[in-house]
């Protein structure tokens, strides 16, 4: 299997997945977010609390990228960072540039995206509070998913010109065909509204709850709570699940899989194989959770 490293996990109040990065020497709290095209993003105000400067040039977003969501070319400001020493997981750069952005979350000094998690094979079990990084070698056939040999595979879809590193399987909900992707850092697993009712759901769905808007948002945009008996991925059938629907302006069809969902299955995604292994937990344990320190401002 050749494991490359494994990462220690906390969850927050709301199960998202926090690890260890290192800024110049520094420990940070990373989230872990495997629906973030990017390798790595960093937090402004970490960089300022540890005195690293932060520089702004005028770049282009072409429609083809995956960040880009109106399929038009933009021209912006883009800040980035040059950290003379980052790590994190099997990792180790130096001399490195990143881009940054004022999270809205001041919890977090770096955002570790499908980039750095997705270059090789990867096993995410929030359940147990870690994440592992393998290299398999002459396992092509094999079975992977190490510790259940009944775990369910399924075959993923990727950007074959790798502009997007994240990968996609399918989903199947009413009988239709959707596709899905794994987010760590989604608290809750959600759908475009549009999507959801060609699948047959929809606010008046039986069991179907409203809630709050999501932050940023006005009243006229609520969020649809709206219980599924049941998914098929695969020969794995997922019973009672509740997706989220929302108006997602230029969200695609996509059905996102979040951190309630990776509470309740172990995943092994296998880029090795193109492949994604699933495997029902049935023991649970008890999540590792835990205060994340925040970089303390300098003085002034």
């Amino acid at each position: 299997m050749a494991e490359q490293a494994s990462l220690v996990l906390k969850s927050t109040d709301d199960m998202r997945p926090v690890g260890e990065a290192i800024i110049n020497g520094t420990p940070v709290p990373a989230m872990i977010s495997t629906a973030a095209v990017d390798t790595a993003v960093l937090n402004k105000k970490t960089l300022d609390r540890l005195g690293i400067p932060v520089r702004t040039s005028q770049g282009t977003m072409f429609p083809e990228d995956p960040r880009n969501v109106t399929g038009a070319h933009i021209v912006r400001d883009v800040s980035y960072a040059v950290l003379d020493d980052f790590s994190f997981g099997p990792a180790r750069k130096r001399d490195v540039m990143f881009t940054v952005e004022d999270f809205m979350d001041d919890t977090y000094g770096v955002r570790i995206g499908a980039g750095s998690l997705l270059h090789m094979d990867l096993e995410i079990a929030l359940d147990a509070g870690y994440i592992k990084f393998f290299k398999p070698k002459g396992c092509f056939r094999e079975h992977l998913a190490y510790w259940d040999p009944q775990a369910v595979a399924v075959r993923t879809q990727w950007d074959v010109l790798k502009r997007d590193p994240r990968i996609l399987f399918t989903a199947h909900i009413g009988g239709k065909n959707v596709s899905a992707l794994l987010s760590t850092a989604t608290p809750q697993s959600y759908i475009p509204k549009a999507a959801a009712e060609r699948l047959g759901l929809n606010p008046s769905s039986p069991g179907a709850v409203r809630e709050a808007p999501l932050p940023g948002h006005g009243p006229d945009q609520p969020v649809w709570k709206v219980p599924v008996s049941s998914m098929l991925i695969g020969e794995l059938e997922v019973r009672d699940l509740d997706l989220r629907l929302m108006d997602l302006p230029y969200s695609g069809e996509i059905l996102v899989l979040g951190a309630d969902f990776l509470q309740r299955y172990r995943v092994y995604v296998a880029m090795s194989q193109n492949q994604v292994y699933f495997s029902p937990i049935r023991t649970p344990r008890t999540v590792r959770r835990g205060s994340v320190e925040v970089i303390a401002a300098p003085v002034p």
